[in-house]
């Protein structure tokens, strides 16, 4: 009779951490799932971006293009003032250097 007693506890101890281990997995597959959802909305993002840098070259060479054909003075400045120049041989367009120094 004193074993039983004894292995009854037992097993209650073992089946009340089986639980608390269940919960906690579940726990952790929630908080798993928020984080994959961002990870799949940042690398959207990105894959997205790509796709929108490509059209925004197309859109450069383009006016690039433009401006040297039509000798477009304004649009020539335009693209000087977002940082692109025109080489003049080639009519390509030429991103200018970025500089993180100030003037001295």
């Amino acid at each position: 009779m004193l074993t039983e007693g004894w292995v009854y506890r037992i097993v209650l101890a073992l089946s009340g951490i089986t639980f608390v281990l269940v919960v906690v997995y579940l726990f952790l597959v929630q908080q798993n799932r928020s984080v994959q959802a961002e990870v799949n909305q940042r690398q959207q993002f990105i894959n997205q971006s790509i796709q929108l840098n490509r059209i925004n070259d197309a859109l450069i060479r383009a006016l690039a293009a433009v401006a040297v054909n039509d000798k477009d003075d304004k649009l020539r400045d335009l693209l000087a003032q977002n940082g692109i120049t025109i080489d003049a041989k080639t009519g390509a367009p030429v991103a200018a250097p970025a500089t993180g120094q100030k003037a001295q």
